[in-house]
């Protein structure tokens, strides 16, 4: 028995509730049919040129994004442009599109638990939780590393472990990295509940001047790890999940960088 679109839309769910999304998210299935035939699906943070060349090669019949080029309502679809041409694209081979967001963000085994996972570290608790009537998901981690080590040793450590082209940090050189809180993608905006739960450092992306200050100022050590970087690890942990649950459909997951952005170093 072939999956439809309409399982794959449905395991997807069971992993990331819908119910998790934040107020306004655009997430679920943007293109292609509930009832159409799956055999093939591919997993990429987000549809780039590059990304895309990688999925056309997979040959999927359904695609499965963090951050969809449905984000923002489209007025119109031209050939001239990148972000419209791959959407066209899209349209043309009949393939489906899936995001899931701000609810793979905040569920347990999301983008926080798997950055916290790569980075090491343990005992881990929700950072900011959705609302007081659910506490089982929410933005962010806070978790402990099983030794301290030295804040520029850390910053090395999630260089490394993410793969980044580069890391920003700021702090006092020589302090000690113990208990750390991270968010996938832009979570400067949590830092004073970073701060209460006791973290010593912060770990996140897209980190402004001002931001990165009022750190400082804070005592607390911050981390930019960049926005691609930071969420990308989500990805084969979600494919592994699904793969369990359908073992007969074939899963790709998207190896190359989709970050916009080079570091010269």
């Amino acid at each position: 028995m072939p999956y439809t679109c309409r399982d794959v839309c449905g395991f997807i769910d069971e992993y990331a509730p819908p119910e998790f999304a934040l107020e306004g998210d655009p997430i679920g299935l943007h293109l292609g049919s509930f009832g159409q035939e799956v055999g093939r699906l591919f997993l990429a943070l987000e549809l780039t040129p590059v990304t895309m060349r990688e999925a056309m090669d997979f040959r999927p019949d359904m695609i499965l994004v963090h951050h969809t080029p449905f984000f923002q309502p489209l007025m119109r679809l031209l050939e001239d442009q990148g972000h419209d041409r791959i959407v066209l694209e899209l349209i043309r081979r009949g393939i489906a599109l899936f995001a899931a967001h701000t609810n793979l963000d905040c569920v347990k085994g999301g983008v926080s638990d798997a950055l916290a996972e790569r980075l090491g570290l343990g005992d881990t608790a929700i950072l900011q939780v959705l609302s007081k009537d659910v506490t089982e998901a929410g933005i962010g981690r806070v978790g402990c590393l099983d030794e301290p080590v030295r804040l520029e040793d850390f910053a090395a450590r999630v260089k490394q472990a993410l793969g980044a082209a580069s890391v920003r940090y700021c702090g006092e050189r020589g302090s000690k990295v113990r208990k750390v809180a991270v968010c996938g993608g832009a979570g400067a905006y949590l830092m004073t509940e970073a701060l209460s739960l006791g973290a010593d450092t912060y770990v996140t992306a897209d980190v402004k001047h001002h931001e990165g200050a009022e750190a400082v100022e804070m005592g607390l050590n911050l981390i930019d790890g960049g926005h691609f970087a930071t969420e990308a690890p989500v990805m084969p942990v979600l494919a592994d999940w699904l793969r369990g649950k359908m073992p007969e459909l074939a899963i790709g997951v998207s190896t190359v960088s989709g970050d916009p952005f080079s570091a010269i170093t």
